[in-house]
């Protein structure tokens, strides 16, 4: 009976989302945007794996209960799980309800950042008739006693006592739940990227659990307006001057037109510590020479959910948390992807590995990717590594899309730890991993190369961070963040070119879009190192690290610690500097959910 119960009680559990996907569909029908019917009908599936997660976090009490249950002659288990079923179905009911009737006016999924609303409810109905107020209360208590009924109706009156011995039996129950909770036995955890699938947003939004991403973003929220505000904002100005300004002017063009088909290549961890050698990477310095080679490039940030958004959205690196994991603000961050899909581009990105980890596959999905594809998209039989997919499977010609214009981009995965490649040339582990991804990256730039595609097309390679090239050496390190970006293909007018200015991964997108002539004024902190008064400006290169931050400018380096002030050397323009940037990033950054 105890098994019995908690089994019907989870399958309610997931009949109440899926009916609230049905419902939510229904009501903002007006929002669908082209999706087909097949596409939403397909969210109920998407969305399944979160709405298991949340089933499995509100049946542990239940479960709990039953396990006392085991220890006492007669137990009132309706009785004293009705509070709780009370208490569950109002805060299902009510955060359903809000999410489906904001998402018509937002467009967006409620998360912990609209919970500032809850405490003025006055402010928060303004936009709202007063029938729809007294509608929308009328159907919040009509879900709730409807809730408690359902869940009533699977509990037992009562319990009795058994052996203790039948507790074992729950001890199996109890791993399936953890591993619900955690999202199965992937290399990811149950996060809002789960529910990611479709090109569309609104079929995504609608398989994603309104519960479980409300309580997901609670632990995410992060006041980022109040961290580093000990300046003016005039002081900020003054200080920062014109840094950031857009400029869409070009002292050099390098391309022969301005719609060519680009490849993006992010490379896994290839600082110049790992790939400054042509032992190690050959084919990237025979590209050097080749094509256009930006020398002086250093990483935004340490990992790779980091130095994705820096490089395809031009944003710089916060080193107190990650944007990625913020759903709020991915999808009000500017991208490559989506400027270049408004431009008429087919848009997709390839991944080897697990493209829900660090909450992937949202991220792209809400910055203008159309096709998202990662270790589901490969045969089994070409997942051979810790990570997913080698290299050699990744970079083949099957990922460029046959519709043109197109902006593909590929996420190497096999220089990383733990190193295991197909590949043995250099006895250094780690460097043979990097010797193998470049073989790969130059198997597939000389395919490209004899096909009719060459004359259209621009290949960038740049990495998504450095890491430590020796031993001892931590990300933070002043050599660490050193990058090659390399532009390479039939597009490119100017050849064996280098070019010397200070400069981050995050400017690609405004070097890239002004080349393209199209508006980059959306990308706050990506500059135009392409541009006739970028040198005329501070020249300058950040890198985050955990709670820390680089400072590069050609007169030297500076070392800032964000939790307790300490730099090195001691230099009090170069402190004003960074601190004046901090602030200014993460003052932009929290405006970004207010959009």
């Amino acid at each position: 009976m105890r098994l019995r119960f908690l089994g019907r009680l989870f399958i309610i559990l997931l009949l109440v989302f899926v009916s609230q996907k049905v419902l939510f569909m229904f009501y903002n029908m007006g929002m669908v945007d082209g999706a087909p019917f097949l596409s939403c009908v397909a969210s109920l599936w998407h969305g399944l794996r979160l709405d298991i997660a949340t089933a499995c976090y509100l049946i542990i009490l239940p479960t709990v209960v039953v396990l006392i249950c085991f220890f006492l002659k007669k137990f009132p288990l309706r009785k004293v799980l009705m509070p709780y079923y009370i208490l569950v179905a109002i805060v299902l009911s009510l955060i359903f309800v809000s999410d489906t009737i904001l998402y018509s006016f937002w467009g967006a999924k409620l998360d912990a950042n609209d919970l500032i609303y809850a405490a003025k409810p006055k402010d928060m109905l303004a936009s709202l008739p007063v029938w729809a107020t007294i509608l929308a209360f009328t159907v919040v208590a009509a879900i709730v006693v409807g809730y408690v009924l359902l869940f009533r109706w699977v509990t037992p009156w009562e319990l009795t006592k058994q052996s203790s011995w039948w507790a074992t039996v729950l001890l199996p129950l109890a791993a399936l739940i953890f591993l619900g909770m955690r999202g199965g036995l992937s290399e990811s955890t149950a996060n809002p990227s789960y529910a990611y699938f479709s090109q569309y947003p609104f079929c995504n939004h609608a398989a994603l659990n309104p519960a479980f991403n409300l309580f997901h973003s609670l632990f995410k929220v992060q006041d980022l307006g109040n961290e580093f505000s000990g300046h003016s904002e005039e002081e900020v100005t003054a200080t920062l001057d014109d840094a950031f300004e857009p400029d869409s002017t070009l002292t050099d063009t390098l391309l022969h037109f301005d719609r060519p088909n680009i490849l993006l290549i992010i490379w896994e961890g290839a600082g110049m510590g790992m790939v400054g050698s042509d032992t190690v990477a050959p084919n990237l310095h025979r590209y050097m020479r080749e094509g256009v080679y930006f020398s002086d490039c250093y990483a935004n940030s340490y990992r790779t959910d980091r130095g994705l958004v820096s490089v395809l959205s031009g944003w710089l690196g916060l080193p107190t948390t990650t944007l990625m994991k913020r759903p709020d603000l991915c999808r009000c961050l500017p991208s490559i992807a989506g400027s270049l899909k408004v431009a008429g581009y087919n848009t997709s990105i390839t991944y080897g590995g697990d493209i829900d980890f660090t909450n992937m596959r949202l991220y792209f999905s809400e910055t203008g990717f159309s096709q998202v594809r990662g270790s589901e998209w490969f045969p089994s039989a070409q997942k051979t590594t810790a990570w997913g997919v080698p290299d050699e499977y990744l970079l083949r010609s099957a990922l460029i899309p046959e519709e043109h214009p197109f902006f593909a981009t590929a996420l190497t995965l096999s220089s990383h730890e733990p190193w295991e490649v197909p590949m043995h040339r250099l006895g250094d582990y780690r460097r043979n991993a990097f010797a193998y991804a470049d073989s790969c990256i130059g198997s597939l730039i000389d395919s490209l190369h004899a096909t009719p595609l060459w004359d259209s097309l621009l290949v960038i390679i740049i990495p998504d961070h450095g890491i430590p090239f020796a031993d001892g050496m931590a990300t933070s390190d002043a050599a660490v963040p050193h990058i090659p970006m390399v532009w390479v293909g039939g597009a490119l007018k100017k050849k064996g070119l280098t070019i010397e200015r200070m400069m981050n991964q995050s400017d690609l997108a405004a070097t890239l879009l002004a080349q393209m002539h199209l508006n980059a004024s959306a990308f706050i902190f990506s500059r135009n190192v392409l541009g006739t008064r970028y040198l005329s400006r501070k020249q300058f290169a950040m890198h985050s690290d955990k709670n820390c931050l680089n400072l590069f400018t050609p007169e030297g380096h500076w070392f800032y610690d964000c939790v307790s002030g300490a730099e090195t050397p001691e230099d009090a323009g170069s402190r004003t500097f960074i601190e004046c940037l901090l602030q200014k990033l993460y003052s932009t950054t929290a405006a970004l959910s207010t959009r």
